[in-house]
């Protein structure tokens, strides 16, 4: 458009930096054997079902101005509780998979209520939910894992290679919830709301959003995302047990990570859950790529790490030099240069 100032080519970057590094990997795959067979592809897509429906519900929490630590445990307590209901207590898996997502969003809501209405730092909220769920699922399953035994009709059915892409319905089902969020986000009033909510609270209240309920169904939406994750990783691997990721690199870390290379705003008021998905994609293809080169897993965490510590850093960086350029009140610089345009 005419007068539309355009974007430099550093913003530009910036922004696509999760398309960049799935880019980056696919160069790096051309030196790593077998990276490019559709075989790899299915299990590099594979690896992101859990990450990346984690990494979507940390995303809309972090583009309303708040932190969801309990994502990773949400996804948990969705595997112990679909594997239990169905394993144990011996119900269908209608049965087993909405009560397994009923308590992700209901354990989410809670959340939202306590940081909405007791005003109580989400960062404290999630992390003592973590403590809260972890508890919950030692009890219930005397901390042991619940393993399927014998019936792997389910099972097999979302692991079925569809030839002659490299998908399986749970990568349709992932890409389904992605894809809807985004809409979402993008075309109703709610997405709208939690955009303004995570970018001026003021603003927010000025423009009659309610900032309690988007916050509570922000919250809400990331419990049963999280538990939708962890429910498709369980029955897919027909076992569940309550401390899923505390060996090796921790689901909330490469939820995070996503997130933020992503671009969303550690801020709030900024954001992708697509963008999120393509990063989850650019790290499991890093993870892949440097099994394949170097084949030490201690890698994955370390890259994971740097990615992530490099990310943030920038991020820290650049916002402190927009707030040191415009002022913490920025519509006072719009004003004053509306009054300057107005005396010429």
């Amino acid at each position: 458009m005419a007068g539309q100032k355009r974007k430099s080519l550093p913003k530009r970057i910036n922004e696509n930096r999760a398309y960049l590094l799935v880019m980056l990997m696919l160069v790096l795959g051309i030196f790593a054997k077998n990276f490019f067979t559709l075989y790899n592809m299915k299990s590099i897509l594979d690896s992101t079902i859990l990450y990346s429906l984690i990494g979507i519900g940390c995303t809309i929490c972090m583009i309303s101005g708040h932190m969801d630590l309990s994502v990773g445990y949400m996804a948990n307590l969705g595997a112990v509780l679909v594997m239990g209901i169905h394993t144990l207590q011996k119900m269908p898996w209608t049965v087993a998979l909405p009560v397994a997502l009923a308590a992700g969003t209901l354990f989410g809501t809670l959340n939202g209520l306590l940081v909405s209405k007791g005003k109580i730092h989400s960062f404290i909220v999630t992390l003592g939910m973590q403590f809260v769920l972890k508890g919950i699922m030692s009890i219930y399953c005397n901390g042991a894992e619940i393993g399927d035994k014998g019936d792997y009709a389910f099972a097999d059915f979302l692991n079925l290679y569809l030839k002659p892409f490299p998908l399986t319905p749970k990568v349709i089902v992932a890409l389904t919830v992605v894809i809807a969020l985004a809409i979402i986000l993008n075309n109703t009033r709610f997405g709208r709301n939690v955009y303004i909510v995570g970018g001026n609270l003021e603003t927010a209240w000025l423009g009659g959003v309610n900032s309690t309920g988007t916050t509570v169904t922000v919250f809400a939406i990331s419990g049963f995302v999280s538990a939708l994750g962890g429910a498709l990783f369980a029955i897919a691997q027909s076992s569940a047990a309550p401390n899923m990721g505390e060996k090796g690199i921790a689901p909330l870390m490469v939820a995070l990570a996503a997130t933020i290379i992503g671009g969303t705003s550690t801020d709030g008021g900024r954001g992708s859950v697509w963008k999120t998905f393509i990063a989850v994609l650019g790290l499991m293809a890093m993870f892949n790529v440097l099994t394949a080169l170097v084949g030490k897993y201690e890698i994955q965490i370390l890259s994971n790490g740097l990615v992530l510590a490099a990310v943030v850093l920038y991020e820290t960086i650049t916002n402190y030099f927009a707030k040191r350029k415009i002022g913490i009140r920025a519509q006072l610089v719009v004003e004053r240069e509306r009054m300057l345009a107005g005396a010429k």
